[in-house]
């Protein structure tokens, strides 16, 4: 019989292959890719460096150009080789006089200028040395004149020698030489040659960072080397094999051994000077990186497959005990034992299913209250809705009011005929008319303003006097929908409680309406005996409580109160949506304002 493969066990397999192909594929790739791009970044860093070097090579020996031109197109220079001195003295004169002139304040502009030779081809030439630097004891020519002819262009432009005019071994010189003619331009007359230490171009790279074993080195076309960091090997010879590597990887890199070990070369020939500048760093300060990301890689490739093997078992595990627990729970089941699986408190699917499974052993039970709380709930908001009506109807019209109010009716009839008693009666039909309408309905602003404007002129020959409402609602907003016999039952309220003590001269009622997050805002407020904080709290706490008042808000003040305030919230609710509806502020002495908010919908 084949052996039974477990969840678990599959689970660690899978997951495991997973991460091990992800791991070896992600590390294979990132080393390949991150050594390919780094030899191609150093190649090209390299690159940039020589070409740089060059440009800063060539534009610092172009400097000496403007010094030849000085020297050669000084009249005293010419006139040494029209008509060079013959006696000691006259050849002291000269060239004291040349020095003073001319050759000093040369070595003050470019002090690092080490020497200064015109000769002529007659065997005459004097010598200039830096008095700062005095680079050679006994100077001798180690060039003859036919010699240094042939070095130099025949043309008569400057051309860089790599080699001094002056025997010396302590110093590598560089020799920039031209032909120059005397005062007649019909033919070249001598060779002027200035001449500045090799040492000057480590100078001039020291701030490009080659690493502790990179250098620059500058080779002439015929494979001498002008400069080396290393002064022994100024004046050799590179191999032929280096040279043609030289010549044939121009702004290439190269390997080669030619320096004691394997280094990646980088040349650059120069179009001034014709000499090949190279840039070499040995091939292991390259790689050194690559090794670093290599052993990184396999470092961190294992310690996270390692990481991703623990936490696979353990997901595993995590996976198949559960499912092992139902399984028996299950098998309970089969046998009739309605037992409930104890609950893993995972908060994962599978403990969402062991509660499913719990709640398959009592879904009979549970559905039967659950039918019977839902049956419950609809009778309760359907309750609540008929009782919402039913206090709408009682609210329409305050009886107590219109016995007072028919009560003046008689007075003004009986004591005198006069239009109030038309006005009074016409008031109340307008009220009436509008209050035997459906019981929750929409209606728009301006018609609840008709109500209570109907509802003032009643009141007007009630307290004896006359009072203004202060609308400050703009017009615009008239014809937004609100809920009818709304702002009424409102105001009504104000007089029975705000203004308790009477009405005084400075009370008023304001109304203003505003929007707000979209919604319809109207605000009414009074300047009468306002609510203490606890009384505030109170109201708002029935508020908040979305459900119709059932006893007096304030003591002694008659069921209209609080009753009045509750059921106009809950009928904008019923309306509108729970959203909507009063809310109060208050302080006592004060007065009171109500908000009462609405969605923003034209009617």
């Amino acid at each position: 019989m084949k052996p039974k493969r477990t969840l678990a066990r599959s689970i660690f397999f899978y997951i495991a292959s997973i991460v091990l192909i992800t791991v070896m594929s992600i590390g294979f790739s990132s080393y390949y890719i991150s050594s390919s791009k780094l030899k191609e970044q150093s190649e090209q860093h390299l690159t940039e460096i020589v070409s740089n070097a060059v440009n800063h090579t060539d534009l610092y020996l172009k400097n000496y150009e403007r010094a030849h031109l000085s020297l050669f197109t000084n009249s005293a220079v010419k006139k040494f080789l029209d008509d060079p001195p013959t006696g000691d003295y006259e050849y002291y004169l000269f060239t004291d006089k040349l020095m003073d002139n001319v050759i000093n304040p040369l070595f003050i502009k470019s002090p690092e200028i080490m020497t200064v030779y015109l000769g002529d081809y007659n065997d005459h030439w004097v010598y200039f040395e830096n008095p700062a630097l005095k680079p050679i004891v006994d100077p001798v020519p180690s060039f003859t004149m036919a010699e240094l002819d042939k070095e130099t262009d025949p043309q008569g432009n400057m051309t860089i020698i790599s080699n001094s005019v002056f025997a010396e071994s302590d110093n590598q010189f560089i020799t920039l030489a031209r032909k120059i003619h005397g005062e007649v331009f019909n033919e070249f007359k001598g060779i002027l040659a200035i001449e500045i230490k090799a040492d000057e171009f480590a100078t001039l790279w020291k701030g490009i960072n080659l690493g502790p074993n990179g250098f620059f080195a500058i080779v002439d076309n015929d494979g001498r080397i002008v400069y080396h960091p290393d002064k022994q090997r100024i004046g050799a010879t590179v191999t032929q094999e280096l040279m043609g590597k030289i010549e044939g990887n121009d702004g290439k890199a190269f390997k080669d051994a030619s320096f004691g070990e394997n280094r990646m070369v980088v040349s650059s020939k120069s179009a001034y000077t014709g000499w090949n500048l190279l840039v070499s760093i040995p091939t292991a300060d390259i790689n050194r990186p690559l090794s670093s990301i290599r052993t990184s890689s396999f470092w961190v490739g294992g310690v996270t497959l390692l990481i991703a093997l623990l936490i696979s078992y353990h997901f595993g595990r995590k996976i198949a005990k559960p499912i092992q627990i139902l399984k028996n729970g299950m098998r309970q089941t089969e046998k009739g034992n309605w037992v409930k699986i104890p609950q893993l408190q995972s908060n994962n699917e599978l403990d969402e299913l062991i509660h499913r499974y719990n709640l398959m052993v009592i879904s009979l039970s549970e559905l039967m209250d659950t039918l019977y709380r839902t049956e419950l709930s609809k009778k309760d908001a359907e309750l609540e809705r008929q009782k919402a009506e039913l206090q709408s109807l009682q609210l329409q019209i305050n009886p107590h009011f219109l016995y007072n109010t028919l009560e003046n009716i008689i007075v003004y009839a009986v004591i005198q005929q006069s239009t109030e008693i038309t006005e009074i009666v016409d008031a109340i039909a307008s009220m009436f008319r509008y209050s035997i309408q459906n019981n929750i309905e929409e209606t728009a602003v301006v018609n609840e303003l008709k109500h209570v404007l109907n509802y003032m002129t009643i009141m007007k020959h009630r307290v004896g006097r006359e009072f203004e409402l202060d609308v400050r609602i703009p017009p615009h907003f008239f014809l937004k929908k609100t809920a009818r016999l709304t702002l009424q039952p409102l105001i009504e309220n104000i007089f029975q409680h705000g203004f308790a003590d009477g009405i005084e001269a400075h009370h008023y009622i304001r109304l203003d309406a505003f929007l707000q997050d979209g919604d319809l805002v109207i605000v009414l407020e009074d300047n009468g005996v306002g609510m203490t904080p606890e009384q505030l709290a109170s109201l708002n706490k029935q508020l908040s409580a979305n459900q119709l008042a059932e006893a007096k808000l304030h003591q002694g003040s008659g069921n209209s109160g609080g009753i009045g305030l509750m059921n106009v919230h809950r009928r904008i609710q019923l309306l509108f949506g729970e959203q909507y509806g009063l809310r109060m502020e208050s302080e006592l002495g004060m007065g009171t304002r109500v908000f009462m908010r609405f969605p923003d919908v034209e009617t």
